[in-house]
């Protein structure tokens, strides 16, 4: 790898903008390529954040300077390039979730193995150190046994057609999109799957869950319910209680909320969380430290076909189509 790690990006929407305008705070990363469907909203997208617009995502692969592809491109199309861009030599870095079920999951890991490349679902707030304090402290069991979970993500913008989380046959849906990350933390928070799982959601007239809810076991004693939106603007946050304290955060998922700690019997404390310089900032530097072997991936294999499962699950349960 050279000194700096070489990014090219699939796709120019919301998400590769952000990737694009954090990549100059890493530590390790140069963007210097992006490719688009349509040449001159790759070139527009270039001239915005830095190196060569391309048409076409086939053309990026060819770039002998690319290193490494942070693809953000609509869900249905995760496991075709990323496997194209391991199969072109590229080590990559795939938005979350990682593909359309476990099975998609699976073929881009067992790619990665047969060509020796890079592969780490792109979930950028597992980087940052509240993500961390959270599972760690967590885990830790200061808490005691953990008996209630809740974790919610929803947002609320315009339906649209020309958006991809609106069409059921692209990975669309509120599950998929945030729903995910609820499922991620409370997973590695309990250092456990779940042993059942029920859901319910509203299908939007474009043929998606536009907001879901749902409940889930782990083992004997643990409950844990999530709610996930597309439409609807509601809580963001996350919370674990135990039989010797509870923990909560008003929306863990951007790095920058303070984790409320009660300890029963003891003062109330709040852990403030040092300012980032960016999160996928962040991620570019922890993919980069990955690549050259210095750490482990902070998303592992077993991790995200783990948390595909969970979801394929979630989804069947609530009658959405897998």
């Amino acid at each position: 790898m050279s000194q700096k790690l070489k990014w090219g990006i699939m796709g120019t929407g919301m998400i590769a903008k952000k990737f694009a305008e954090d990549l100059p705070k890493s530590h390790t990363g140069k963007l210097v390529a992006t490719a688009s469907r349509g040449e001159a909203t790759a070139e527009r997208f270039a001239d915005t954040f830095g190196g060569i617009g391309v048409r076409g995502y086939k053309e990026l692969l060819l770039n002998r300077e690319v290193e490494a592809v942070y693809i953000s491109l609509p869900n249905h199309l995760h496991k075709e390039w990323a496997i194209a861009s391991m199969e072109a030599g590229k080590h990559v870095l795939c938005e979350k979730p990682i593909g359309l079920d476990r099975l998609e999951a699976e073929d881009m890991f067992a790619a990665s193995e047969q060509t020796g490349q890079v592969l780490v679902e792109a979930f950028m707030y597992r980087c940052t150190p509240l993500a961390k304090k959270i599972i760690e402290i967590v885990r830790s069991g200061v808490l005691g046994d953990i008996k209630l979970v809740r974790s919610n993500f929803s947002f609320s913008r315009e339906a649209s057609q020309e958006d991809a989380r609106y069409h059921p046959d692209k990975g669309g849906g509120s599950i998929m999109d945030v729903g995910c990350y609820s499922m991620n933390l409370i997973r590695n928070a309990l250092g456990s799957e779940p042993t059942e799982i029920n859901a319910t959601a509203h299908i939007h007239e474009y043929g998606v869950d536009d907001y879901a809810a749902g409940w889930l076991k782990f083992g004997p004693n643990t409950l844990a319910t999530f709610t996930s939106g597309m439409t609807i603007e509601s809580d963001m946050g996350t919370y674990f209680a135990g039989t010797k304290g509870r923990l909560s955060v008003d929306g863990p998922w951007f790095g920058e909320n303070p984790i409320n700690l009660e300890i029963y019997g003891k003062d109330p404390e709040i852990i403030e969380m040092d300012p980032i310089s960016g999160l996928y900032a962040l991620e570019a530097d922890h993919f980069a430290a990955t690549v050259r072997g210095d750490q482990e991936a902070w998303i592992s294999k077993h991790d995200t076909i783990e948390n595909m499962r969970t979801l394929d699950a979630i989804r069947r349960s609530a009658g959405v189509p897998v």
